[in-house]
Parts: C-alpha cells; structure tokens; sequence
C-alpha cells in the first residue's frame, strides 16, 4: 500500500472519529444542563410550579404581596423547601426587611444540603454586615471563601473581610 494511500486512509479514520465524538459530545455545557434538567423537574413537581408562579408575581410587581403569601402558604404546607426560604430571604432584603432576611438564609445554609445555593451563606454575611454584626459576616464569609473558586469573586470577598476589621 502506498504512503499516500495510508495517509489518506489515516485521515479519513481521524476524521469519523472527530464526528463520533461530536455526536456524542453534550450539546449545551453543564450549567445550561443543568438548568434544563431543573426546568425539566419543575414541569412535574407542582410545589416547584407553584414556586416558580410566586416568584414571578412578585417579580412582575402586579401583585408582589399574592407571591410572597404563595411562598409563605409552601412553607407552611412543606416547610423544609429551600427554594421557598431562598426566594423570600432574597425579597427580605429588597424590602429591607434584613433580620427576617437573615432568618431566611441562616434556613436555606441548613437546609441545603445539596448545595443547590451556594451563595447563600455569602448572602447571609451581607445581611449580618447590614445589621452590624461584623464577627457573624467575617465568620460567614470566611465559610464562603472556603467554596468559592473563582479568583475575583475571593479577592473581592476578601476585601469585604477587610473592611468589617476596621
């Protein structure tokens, strides 16, 4: 067989492999399939629906009161949904409601333990820093520092340490 026979047949080869590989490579990265899959899940869970419902209504500013009575109804029917804790601490803190914020996330850290909100505990240090309690947020944040990875997020989580020191 010739060299330029085998070249030819070594490229086709390398070729089919590149397209079988890009056949079964996943088509959106992980986030996205992740986020799929929980849209997904969401479709079939009717708490998750009715949780999704409240949080626009909120969001919508139509009637914001009905959603947060929707996630408080949840809870009150399952108290143990993160989701629910997560979305009314974070509507604490844009009402300025900051110790119920604080309430809220200090559940969602001991809820979550699928680490579906990682945040959360970052979220908790900015509360205990709005209510001026510096040793509970550098504590918080320092816990946060432990997880993250991104290098910004650190250095700007690191500064925010500083300044409670002062």
């Amino acid at each position: 067989m010739s060299s330029q026979k085998r070249t030819q047949i070594v490229v086709l080869l390398a070729a089919l492999f590149l397209v079988v590989l890009l056949i079964l490579a996943p088509r959106l990265p992980k986030q996205a399939r992740l986020e799929a899959k929980k849209l997904e899940a969401s479709k079939t869970d009717p708490i998750e629906q009715k949780i999704n419902q409240a949080v626009a209504l909120v969001q919508d500013g139509n009637n914001p009161m009905q959603g947060i009575l929707m996630l408080r109804e949840i809870l009150e029917e399952n108290p143990n949904r993160v989701e629910a804790h997560w979305h009314l601490a974070h509507f604490s803190v844009q009402s300025g409601q900051y110790e119920k914020a604080t309430e809220r996330f200090e559940k969602v850290v001991e809820l979550d333990t699928e680490k579906k909100f990682p945040d959360a505990v970052f979220y908790l240090g900015k509360t205990y820093a709005t209510l001026n309690q510096p040793e509970k947020a550098i504590n918080c944040f320092e816990r946060y520092l432990q997880d993250v990875e991104d290098p910004a997020v650190k250095e700007r989580v690191e500064e925010f340490i500083e300044e409670l020191k002062r």
